[in-house]
Parts: C-alpha cells; structure tokens; sequence
C-alpha cells in the first residue's frame, strides 16, 4: 500500500478509489471534489484538484495494472491541505527527475507540490494546501494570515 503520509501528517477525510477501468476515472473527480468540500476548498480549487487527479488515474490506466489512488488531509503546522498519492511500480527504474519533470509538465499549475517518495514500489504525491488557495468564502490569506478579498 502506498504511503499516506509522505512528509505531512494525515488527517480525515481518508479514502481511497480503485483505478481499473475508465469509469474509475469519474469516481476519482467525484471523490477528490468529496475530499476538498470536506476540508474547505472553493469549488474552483475542488475542480482543480480533480484535473490533477484525473490525469494520475488516466496515467495508471495506460500501465494496464489496477492502482488505488489515495485521497486524504495533511497537515503541516498551520497549513491544511489535500494530498492524492499512488503507488508506481511501473516507475522503478526511472530516475526520480526525469518522473517530476513529466509530471510536472503534465500537471503544471494544478497543485502545489508533486513528490516522488521511495523506490520499491516508488510512491506519487500531489499536494495543494489550503491556506495557498482561495477558501471557499472567495477569499485568500495573506502571509501575515490576514484575509484578502
């Protein structure tokens, strides 16, 4: 099983969808829109994070291999946020940049962070944290924590 955490410390909501076929891709947008409501995200980061989601279920579906993708909260201090991880073996013999690179390209403004963690199975975590988002009320805190329309 992939490693929840990563570096942060997990909170609910925790779940997880099984990606087998291309049905398995809507479940995943449904579920991570599910995950972000709970946690507090505005809708349009919500739909965001469903993009990001989406593409890591369609790249498990191109290796032919059922993967669970894992849906939950972390926390790093004060910030909160909403981390989709999965497993890929399919990866194990590919350096480590080359794979961020490519997620990256793939991904590109959708999350906050995309690590690549371990190398038997390797793990893939996306990360978009709360406090760097619009909330759900439409605004965004500052640095200082101060709300700003």
């Amino acid at each position: 099983m992939a490693r929840l955490s990563g570096p942060y410390f997990v909170q609910p909501p925790v779940m997880s969808v099984r990606v087998e076929d291309s049905m398995d891709v809507m479940i995943v947008r449904d579920t991570v829109r599910r995950a972000g409501s709970l946690l507090g995200f505005s809708p349009a980061n919500r739909a965001q994070l469903a993009s990001a989601a989406a593409t890591l279920a369609e790249l498990v579906l191109k290796t032919g291999e059922p993967q669970d993708l894992h849906l939950n909260g972390v926390r790093q201090g004060e910030k909160v946020g909403l981390q989709i991880s999965s497993e890929a073996p399919w990866l194990a013999n590919v350096a480590t940049s080359n794979v961020l690179i490519a997620l990256r390209s793939k991904l590109g403004d959708l999350v906050d962070e995309i690590l690549v963690e371990g190398n038997d199975p390797p793990n893939i975590l996306l990360v978009m944290w709360l406090s760097e988002a619009v909330r759900r009320d439409g605004h965004r805190e500052d640095e200082d924590g101060d709300d700003k329309p």
